[in-house]
């Protein structure tokens, strides 16, 4: 009587482990997806200045652990404004998404893109000197030249400024 009352409460907790151990994991997925949610633009779903801020921490980190060479640039939608107002709202809320999904398409895996204003985009270039990431700012203003996006039959170009700069060890982002 002992051995069965003793084997049917272990197989209780058993069950009772096993639904915990299931609502941990969907605790554990919530709470990614949330965290990314924090990270992430709403808009243009590239990192937003907290994504960027633990990017900037990852990158700053194997910088000074690894002594590789981190390039920061900052692109800048050129007449932001005036699309804003000619065209409303909702087309420069369409030049920030192809803007955005356009650098986030040409860059590597490693690199790193954030909103980190309304008009104003950040990347971090992981192992990449100055040279190549002025480089790599230049492919991406001429294939954004090239490119354009349809609102209303009329054609609308987006293109921007930006700069490059290497990060060097103690500076802030």
């Amino acid at each position: 009587v002992e051995v069965a009352s003793a084997s049917a409460r272990l197989q209780a907790g058993q069950a009772e482990a096993a639904l915990l151990s299931t609502r941990v994991r969907e605790l554990e997925s919530e709470l990614r997806r949330v965290s990314e949610e924090l990270s992430i633009d709403a808009l243009t779903q590239v990192a937003n200045r907290r994504g960027l801020a633990d990017a900037f921490a990852t990158e700053s980190a194997r910088h000074g652990r690894d002594g590789t060479t981190l390039a920061v640039a900052l692109i800048d939608i050129d007449n932001f404004k005036k699309l804003n107002d000619s065209l409303g709202h909702s087309v420069g809320d369409e030049a920030l998404k192809s803007l955005a999904a356009r650098v986030r398409g040409a860059l590597r895996p490693v690199d790193h893109v954030a909103r980190f204003g309304g008009e104003e985009f950040v990347l971090l270039l992981p192992a990449t000197d100055v040279g190549p990431a002025q480089e790599a700012l230049t492919r991406l203003q001429r294939e954004l030249t090239a490119s354009l996006f349809m609102h209303e039959g009329r054609e609308v170009f987006v293109t921007f400024s930006g700069g490059v700069t290497a990060w060097r060890a103690g500076e802030a982002l």
